[in-house]
């Protein structure tokens, strides 16, 4: 784990090989993973003797694992999903005996069977709706996004790059959807907001009707395909993309993908900021006036850096707030 000055926790990495894709004995890889996955894989460590090298190999206690005679082996997809359906038994059975609620529920009557391969758009739908997962997202969460969406199917053909952009946009045509119904809503501001609600009411022509938003994914998707406004809402900014005055796009780059990365959202012409975005500008600003308190105990150079990042958002904030009504 990456521990701030102050303490906090604010990165876990894990290190080990990656097999997919490389050569037969893997090479060193490094995954950057939230806490809830690195608590699962510290239990896992716990759970294997010393000399295991093997994260997922059977538990000593298995018959198997006494009958492999000190031969290191790690279960396939059958055995796994064999142990996925005992690990419900158990829970159902704890919860039971202990008068708990949150038993797992059945599925059409029976235990649900879990696979392999049943949690891979579940995960998509998490990246793809994290906050920062979109083109405009804070970059401090770049690391739960990209890095760990390219380490798990960069190397691969799998299409998880696929699902994870399908969850994307059938999240962000949602959220349109809904914000394009609410005429109450305050309109947006910043460098690129009349142009976000020229495509907002565009977009509404195709995917609201009779003040009612289509709530069907698979209609929705359809819609979002065929009339993406390319609006992409972040936590501090939401991008208008217009790849001409992007900050964010390399030359050589299509013309379609920015580089998320390079993404500078107080000085990019694509940026528009809903309420939502100006309070987490003014949150950020809150915590960089908190930060710059103690100035005296950071080094020179960062202390540079946060007093003009400071001097930055304040100016962006003051310049696109919208007009006080009458």
């Amino acid at each position: 784990m990456q521990r701030a000055p102050d303490g906090h926790v604010y990165r876990y990495r894990l290190h080990s090989l990656a097999f997919k894709g490389e050569e037969a004995h893997g090479v060193p890889a490094t995954w950057i993973v939230t806490a809830p996955v690195a608590r699962a894989v510290a239990v896992l460590e716990r759970l294997q003797p010393d000399e295991e090298p093997y994260l997922f190999a059977k538990p000593p206690s298995s018959p198997s694992h006494r009958q492999r005679h000190d031969q290191h082996h790690v279960p396939g997809s059958s055995t796994t999903i064999k142990d996925m359906a005992a690990l419900i038994t158990w829970i159902n059975a704890y919860c039971l005996a202990h008068h708990r609620p949150d038993r797992i529920p059945a599925d059409r009557g029976r235990q649900p069977r879990l696979t392999t391969r049943q949690f891979r758009r579940t995960l998509a739908w998490f990246i793809a709706r994290r906050p920062g997962g979109t083109i405009a997202g804070a970059l401090q969460y770049r690391h739960q996004r990209i890095q760990m969406f390219e380490g798990y199917a960069g190397t691969s053909d799998s299409g998880f790059r696929d699902e994870v952009e399908a969850e994307d946009a059938l999240a962000r045509g949602q959220y349109l959807a809904e914000i394009s119904a609410d005429g109450d809503r305050p309109a947006l501001t910043g460098p690129a907001g009349a142009e976000a609600e020229a495509r907002l009411a565009e977009f509404a022509r195709h995917a609201v009707f009779d003040g009612q938003v289509v709530t069907d994914e698979v209609r929705l998707g359809r819609i979002v395909a065929r009339h993406d406004p390319h609006l992409h809402p972040g936590m501090f900014v939401t991008c208008v993309y217009q790849p001409e005055r992007a900050l964010c796009r390399t030359p050589s780059g299509p013309a379609e993908t920015p580089v998320m990365a390079d993404c500078q959202p107080l000085a990019c012409r694509n940026a528009a900021l809903t309420p939502a975005n100006r309070q987490a500008l003014a949150g950020h600003l809150a915590d960089l006036d908190n930060t710059l308190a103690n100035g005296d105990r950071l080094a020179p150079y960062v202390r540079h850096r946060l007093e003009g990042q400071r001097r930055e958002t304040a100016a962006f904030l003051t310049r696109h707030n919208p007009e006080p009504t009458p």
